[in-house]
């Protein structure tokens, strides 16, 4: 089985199913609640583990309940959680989350305290036998190591390009050799208001960089070269979109240390995602390999 490294975030997250997501200040009832792991780096390692990788995970807890519950979880879905700190005096990051009927989202999240601390731990020995690395902005000085070592060694390295509260971890785009943003994260990074203007308006900046953009139900854009290609996904019912964006970052990684190329990563990044889209859940809805395969065998 093909390995990757995840670096970033770890979260705890409390999922309230809501009758809608409101505009403007006021009190709603939920239906339902559930509690889950959640975080990109987090969150793609249990997809890779899901889609019959494995995933080492590096990042920080604080020495707290949700600490224990966060690492706790990992364990339980065939994570490799040794690489994840319990750091004294800090607290973790927990989020709450509403989704509406539609299966749209909005997570309020708590990003921890005394989290933001040097990676000491992670080095080349404990990234060796790693096909691909992924990191996300979460804990910037974690992810900038990992994305040198990987550059030293010549390991694919995927950078999950979404806005986060730290403005330094803007830098890591310069380091990665495939970015993956969200819409939001493009146009705060390129100035554009349309992804492919987004992506060409980086494209001086990065040329030797896989650039590309997840566009909801549009599926996925990116760029090889400066030729632009497009993925529309297949139609599904969807009924949650929380953690489809770190379904796609986890099964992209997986697939290039699998060795595919970037066209076929993507595809059965798609895929991965598409499935989550039509389950209830975070992580729950993760998607097996074979179900990912059987999509992937019919036309679209």
């Amino acid at each position: 089985m093909a390995s990757v490294a995840c670096v970033g975030m770890t979260v705890h997250d409390r999922i309230l199913s809501v009758p809608f997501l409101p505009a403007e200040a006021t009190k709603l009832y939920a239906s339902a609640v559930a509690e889950a792991g959640g975080g990109p780096a987090a969150t793609a390692a249990v997809a890779i583990v899901g889609l019959s990788g494995t995933a080492r995970l590096f990042g920080r807890v604080g020495a707290d309940d949700t600490g224990r519950l966060i690492r706790a979880e990992l364990l339980r879905y065939g994570v490799d959680a040794a690489g994840v700190a319990e750091l004294e005096g800090a607290q973790s990051a927990w989020s709450a989350v509403a989704v509406d009927p539609a299966g749209e989202r909005l997570i309020l999240n708590f990003p921890g305290h005394g989290l933001q601390v040097e990676p000491a731990w992670i080095g080349a020995d404990a990234l060796a036998g790693c096909g691909a690395i992924l990191v996300d902005m979460g804990w910037p000085l974690g992810a900038a190591r990992a994305l040198a070592i990987a550059g030293e060694h010549g390991i694919p390295a995927v950078l999950d390009a979404d806005l986060g509260p730290l403005p330094e971890a803007s830098a890591l785009i310069d380091h990665a050799g495939h970015v993956v943003f969200s819409e939001p994260a493009l146009r705060h990074h390129s100035g554009q208001p349309e992804p492919e203007a987004g992506l060409r308006a980086l494209r001086s900046r990065l040329p030797r960089t896989t650039l590309g953009v997840t566009i909801g139900p549009q599926g996925y854009l990116w760029l090889e070269g400066d030729a632009v290609r497009h993925l529309t996904p297949p139609r599904v019912a969807v009924v949650d979109t929380l953690g489809a964006g770190d379904v796609f970052h986890g099964a992209y990684a997986l697939a290039l240390a699998e060795g595919a190329g970037i066209a076929q990563a993507a595809r059965f990044a798609v895929a991965a995602a598409t499935l989550k889209c039509a389950r209830p859940g975070g992580r729950a809805g993760v998607p097996s390999r074979p179900e990912v395969e059987a999509l992937l065998a019919q036309p679209w």
